[in-house]
């Protein structure tokens, strides 16, 4: 897939199969300050031009994470207040809607790439996808467009201002219950950090005992816990490391490649761990308007999930049928849709 071409929100709106409009360059973002270490802030945070994952404009925000509470009340402040406006007027402009197209091309460009490298009905069974730290919804919006059920663990969703409207209604448009399998839920939303409490709650059991991949944009602080969860259960896993937040970047290399040769180093060693053998491997995302590199585990074809040490194993892998790789994750987006 050629992901330079992006669509509109209102050809969202259609059905996700309108024409597509050819945008070859990045669309204008806000403008971003770069990190403030003596305070631990990003001051880029939304601002990014190449991520655009983060919460805030120009503004300061905290790079630890809120929970959903803490969200609400930090758009009670001033401070929280603009940023939120920022946003939410920033979108509905050309400008911000190009961004939007942009958004959604790199979302389609990683859903088709997953569907063609663990199959749909593989990512349609059980509870679905997990897409940690989904706000707005654009890659939502890009797997139900496919008939796969998702739900988004993000405690900032709809918090952040970057919501459009097209998007929105697709999202809870009623009709995808025709589209995804049987019985499941087409979209639902917890408002969590993903974290062990949220893993560990009963009330989650099933969604992580049944999920069939586990997908992040930017995670940030999520990261360490996200990876390490992956690992433990051999997860069908895509990510897109952050390469904007500095503050993740390791002391001894802080640049983004040393960031995600720190990462696959963790994942062998969490890999370990956990006596699990998949590991994670380093890809190209051939055209995306932002960031090309993804992580992606796909576990090993034939291997027993045995249960895992430590206590970020599920309690019971979901038992969804794998998928033999027949080709390779790069090949899997050399098609055009």
């Amino acid at each position: 897939m050629n992901c330079t071409s992006a669509q509109t929100g209102s050809q969202l709106q259609s059905g996700h199969q309108a024409g597509l409009n050819h945008n070859s360059e990045w669309s204008q973002t806000p403008p971003g300050m770069g990190t403030d270490n003596s305070t631990g802030f990003c001051t880029s945070y939304g601002g990014c031009s190449t991520c655009g994952a983060c919460t805030a404009s120009g503004q300061a925000s905290p790079c630890k994470g809120y929970s959903a509470q803490e969200w609400a009340e930090y758009n009670e402040t001033p401070e929280g207040s603009a940023n939120y406006r920022y946003w939410a007027d920033w979108i509905p402009t050309a400008d911000g809607q190009n961004w939007v197209a942009n958004k959604l091309c790199e979302a389609r460009c990683v859903v088709h790439g997953m569907i063609n490298q663990w199959g749909l009905e593989t990512l349609r069974s059980g509870e679905g996808v997990i897409d940690v730290g989904g706000d707005p919804g654009f890659l939502a919006s890009e797997l139900l467009s496919c008939g796969i059920h998702v739900t988004v663990v993000d405690p900032a969703f709809g918090f952040s201002g970057k919501t459009d409207r097209w998007t929105m209604e697709y999202l809870y448009d009623p009709s995808h219950q025709h589209r995804v399998r049987a019985g499941a839920v087409p979209f639902r939303v917890l408002r969590e950090p993903f974290n062990e409490t949220l893993v560990a709650d009963p009330a989650n059991a099933k969604l992580m005992n049944g999920f069939s991949a586990l997908v992040s944009f930017y995670p940030d602080e999520a990261t360490d816990f996200l990876m390490s969860f992956s690992a433990a259960n051999a997860s069908r896993t895509a990510v897109i490391p952050c390469n904007e937040c500095k503050q993740y970047f390791p002391p001894h290399d802080p640049t983004y490649e040393g960031f995600v040769r720190q990462l696959l180093s963790k994942d062998r060693d969490n890999l370990r761990y956990y006596g699990q053998v998949a590991p994670l491997q380093r890809r190209t995302l051939s055209g995306t308007p932002f960031c090309p590199v993804l992580l992606e585990r796909s576990p090993a074809v034939g291997h027993s999930k045995g249960k895992s040490k430590g206590n970020l194993g599920k309690n019971k892998m979901h038992s969804g049928k794998q998928r033999a790789q027949t080709r390779s994750w790069e090949s899997a987006f050399a098609h055009n849709y």
